[in-house]
């Protein structure tokens, strides 16, 4: 059950318009402790095994991105840089500033069409709260 509740935003053009949106209700994260003893329930597996694999895949999926690379995980999703740049009035320019252009580098999850399958709205139960 998802939960949402009802939330009023002004409209950026019109100051004195206000609408309401639906949108997910704030929720506590579930923290990594709490989803180690989850996988121990559903697998094998010991709790510090987990942890450790965890841990691993953390470190392994930073140094990835901060290499280039693209990570895939399956049936879950993928992570990739993206940068914001400034721009330049020729390439000539550009390709003299070089890496000075870059001001900000995010990483995006994009899920995979089974992720987006298990999120289609005929899947889920809303609840208003």
């Amino acid at each position: 059950m998802i939960k949402f509740i009802i939330k009023g935003k002004k409209n950026p053009q019109k100051k004195t318009e206000t609408k309401y949106y639906a949108q997910i209700a704030p929720t506590t994260p579930l923290m990594l402790p709490q989803i180690v003893k989850l996988i121990e329930k559903r697998s094998t597996v010991s709790s510090s095994d987990i942890k450790a694999v965890l841990d691993a895949l953390q470190f392994e999926i930073i140094h990835a991105l901060q290499t280039g690379n693209s990570v895939r995980l399956g049936d879950l999703g993928s992570f990739h840089l993206t940068i914001s740049s400034k721009g330049t009035a020729t390439e000539e320019e550009a390709k003299k500033a070089g890496a000075n252009l870059i001001k900000k580098v995010s990483v995006q999850f994009v899920k995979s069409a089974e992720m987006g399958r298990a999120f289609s709205l005929d899947e889920l139960n809303f609840v208003q709260g």
